[in-house]
């Protein structure tokens, strides 16, 4: 026991003892020793420094990383948060590129390449990168093994490297020696250091000074145990990893413009997902880190260069990678025999053949650009289906939607959307120089005159088409606001969401569409009923004439046909006011204001005259149900059209905040009842099939009779309905509408939007223009288009409604089918005639 105590005793003095004794041998022997001369001076400043970079490891960086964690965590994620960008697919699963950053949320305003101030917030320039879900762990393996192979040890436990910054005044020596003059040299950054640089852009420069070098890593060090302590809580380094694999520069367009993140540069450099990389590829990426690819060929300086840096990258680095974390020798040499064959020559940037077509058929001074830089892909390949989709998340998330998205599959293939688009600026250009005389000064219909400084501007022109499953198949808007989707003034400026009942813009005749509904549903009409219309013309009441002085009926097939609003009012009346409201209200359309109770306009007119309002979406969605309906899919809810098929969430909780916020389907039969599907479908086909008793053709689409489907081959169903909004004054043209569908006898069916028109009643765009003069040549050219599409979209076993509504018959009886069929026979006889 007593030699126990002893022994206890003298580790106790040893303890108290050494400590004294180094401090003594350091001062009295080393610091004030006369006898070392002049190198007492730098042996003293060699054990300051030592004392210094122990004291910034092992005491300052704790400290500093769990207070600075506790009031700057919330600034940092969102710091890092504003840098993911979200993917883009097309509807062939193709990577079409990433967001603009303009295009992201609402505090993301800075593009000037310089930190500045916004509201006591400085914001950063943008780097984008899509975020990774699942890190590949060759990868991070090899960037820990290259970067900070300390990470989490005792040699750098709270994210700065005891060995890193003690280092620095060797290689401060070696590299003024080189050089020749006095030069500061740092080194041993660790990943949470890289982080700081790369976030809050701090890089290495070429002209910084030795003060402004000193500056930039002591602000590392400084931001670098708070990143390290938010991204490792709990022990957990999977934030750290993700970090690591979304942030770090890996790869540079010629010219600058870096690519950031695992999942956008293997998508660029070897044409794949981040999941699908080999394992020699995941070594190339992390090697890339600090020495990027350079992905696009220049001059001969410059390729000489990018050469030697590929090289380095796959036969130096990456080669260490697979030597030191790969045991099984059988894989190592697979691993580096696949590096050797990498090792011939950089890669260039990969895209889809798909999309490189389109790329080269319809923005060839862009492609070579392009196939490197995502943001400038999605850009000209979505030039306006990037920003309908940019809203659409907009709707359901608000401002914030990159919180939870990480990349869309679209609806769209984007190469017939060009190739349609195309063809409607083609089309514009031609109603442009047709109609010029009509329009206001200050719009023009040619996107090549549009000047955005000084006039002429367009109008919206929307033009939209959905597939039977609602998703946008083309898509064409002139607006960089997405009107499609709603007018911005019904956008709210806090949350960015859409406010349905804040929406302004009128319908027009498009609203008939309800009356034609409502009045099917009491199945007491046939299209020789009569209307009566105040002011009928004296003679050829069977055309659209209107505007006489007689009190008498008017036939519902010329009613529809000619868009007539009184007789068709009058009728409507009849429906009821509660039934039309209902109708009104369960489509998702707004009254229209009234000042006081006694100038509430009954939902029958308002409806008729189009006075209700609803975004082209919602209209859009209006002529799905409808076709839903007639096609035999009463029973299944009919979704808002769509321009995203599938979302890919950052966190599988925010597919719970997307459901949450997705508005609810409406199922035709709710509102449409089968016995009234064969009626309805008589009524909104007349603008496009009417004749008089000399089958001359009557009504609003009247130039495109050859769409009707009792005349047109292969094509079993197509109902439309037309509308212009005016103001006061009845010749100054607001909007002109068309909304619709069709149904091929192979049974691929579409809905469809047209809208030409500015959506304000206090800017018409141009007087006595009407749909049947703007839209319908627009419509013509979307309907030739999906009769070529849907050649490519054979529907086998599509329910086709008979009489009531009921039935299925297979393609190949469908396709058999001649233009004026056993079911239009029935249903002259059951409507009395058309």
């Amino acid at each position: 026991m007593l030699t126990l105590l002893k022994l206890f005793t003298r580790l106790l003095e040893f303890v108290l003892v050494m400590p004294l004794r180094l401090l003594r041998t350091l001062t009295i022997g080393i610091a004030f020793n006369p006898r070392l001369g002049p190198l007492r001076h730098i042996a003293t400043i060699g054990m300051l420094y030592v004392a210094f970079a122990i004291a910034l490891v092992y005491v300052v960086a704790p400290v500093r990383g769990v207070v600075g964690a506790a009031y700057q965590s919330k600034k940092l994620r969102y710091d890092a948060e504003r840098w993911l960008a979200t993917a883009i697919y097309d509807a062939n699963g193709s990577f079409a590129g990433t967001f603009d950053p303009r295009l992201d949320s609402k505090r993301d305003i800075n593009f000037t390449g310089q930190a500045i101030e916004y509201g006591g917030y400085t914001a950063n320039p943008d780097h984008k990168s899509i975020p990774v879900q699942k890190v590949p762990e060759n990868f991070w393996q090899c960037l820990k093994h290259l970067e900070d192979r300390h990470l989490g040890g005792p040699i750098n436990p709270f994210g700065i490297d005891l060995f890193g910054v003690l280092k620095i005044p060797y290689t401060t020596v070696t590299r003024s020696l080189r050089r020749g003059r006095f030069s500061i040299g740092f080194g041993g950054s660790t990943l949470p250091m890289q982080l700081a640089r790369v976030i809050y852009k701090t890089p290495p420069s070429r002209d910084e000074t030795a003060w402004e070098k000193v500056g930039r890593k002591l602000s590392e060090w400084w931001t670098a145990p708070v990143i390290y302590q938010e991204l490792t809580r709990h022990g957990d380094n999977t934030p750290l990893k993700q970090w690591a694999a979304n942030h770090l520069w890996l790869a540079q367009r010629t010219g600058g413009a870096p690519l950031h993140g695992v999942a956008v540069t293997s998508r660029i450099v070897f044409g794949k997902a981040a999941k699908d990389l080999s394992n020699a590829e995941q070594f190339v990426l992390a090697s890339a880190v600090n020495k990027p690819i350079i992905l696009l060929e220049g001059s001969a300086r410059l390729n000489a260069v990018r050469l030697d840096r590929w090289r380095h990258i796959v036969e130096v680095r990456a080669r260490k990678c697979a030597q030191a974390l790969i045991p099984d020798e059988a894989k190592r040499k697979a691993i580096l025999f696949e590096l050797v064959a990498m090792a011939a020559g950089p890669p260039t940037p990969k895209v889809k053949p798909g999309l490189q077509s389109a790329l080269n058929q319809f923005a060839p001074s862009y492609a070579k650009r392009a196939r490197a830089n995502p943001r400038i892909r999605a850009n000209v390949l979505m030039p306006s289906g990037r920003l309908g989709i940019r809203e659409e998340m907009k709707q359901a998330f608000g401002f914030d939607w990159r919180r939870y998205v990480r990349g869309i599959t679209t609806t769209l293939d984007v190469g017939q959307n060009l190739a349609f688009r195309q063809n409607l600026v083609s089309e514009l250009v031609k109603l442009d120089s047709k109609w010029r005389s009509r329009l206001s000064p200050d719009f023009t219909l040619d996107p090549t005159r549009v000047d955005r400084s000084t006039g002429p501007k367009m109008p919206n022109v929307i033009v939209v088409a959905a597939n039977a499953g609602g998703e946008i198949v083309r898509y064409y808007e002139s607006s960089e606001l997405a009107p499609y989707f709603g007018s911005v003034v019904a956008r709210d400026g806090t949350t960015g969401k859409y406010v349905t009942a804040r929406e302004p813009r009128q319908i027009a005749s498009t609203g008939k569409m309800l009356a034609a509904i409502g009045i099917a549903n009491q199945r007491r009409d046939q299209l020789s009923s009569l209307y009566i219309d105040r002011e009928a013309p004296a003679r050829g009441l069977e055309t659209c004439r209107r505007k006489g002085v007689l009190r008498i009926g008017r036939r519902a097939d010329v009613s529809f046909a000619c868009s007539l609003s009184l007789p068709l009012e009058w009728r409507a009346r009849k429906v009821g006011q509660n039934t039309m409201r209902h109708l009104i209200k369960a489509f998702g359309f707004n009254m229209p204001p009234a000042p006081d109770a006694a100038s509430v306009t009954p939902p029958s007119t308002a409806a008729i005259r189009g006075l209700i309002a609803g975004s082209p979406r919602r209209v859009h969605h209006m002529a799905s149900v409808v076709l839903a309906s007639l096609t035999g899919r009463g029973g299944h809810p009919q979704m808002l059209p769509s321009l995203v098929r599938a979302y890919n969430f950052t966190s599988p909780r925010h597919g719970d905040v997307f459901t949450e916020s997705t508005e609810r389907g409406l199922r035709p039969d709710d509102v449409i009842r089968p016995a009234a599907r064969v009626l309805v479908r008589a009524f909104l086909r007349q603008p496009l099939c009417y004749r008089d008793p000399r089958a001359k053709s009557h009504g609003t689409l009247k130039s495109l009779k050859d769409w009707c489907a009792q005349r047109r081959k292969g094509l079993r169903l197509h109902f439309a309905k037309t509308g212009t909004a005016v103001t006061i004054d009845p010749n100054a043209t607001v909007d002109a509408w068309i909304a619709g569908g069709l149904q091929f006898t192979n049974g691929a069916a579409y809905s469809y939007v047209v809208v030409v028109g500015t959506g304000d009643a206090h800017e018409p765009f141009a007087r006595r223009l009407h749909a049947a003069q703007v839209a319908a040549p627009l419509l013509r050219a979307l309907l030739e288009d999906l009769e070529a599409d849907s050649r490519h979209h054979l529907v086998i076993g599509t329910p086709v409604a008979g009489p009531a509504g009921r039935g299925r018959i297979s393609t190949a009886i469908a396709a058999r089918r001649r233009p004026f069929s056993i079911q239009d026979l029935i249903e002259t006889h059951l409507l009395g005639g058309e």
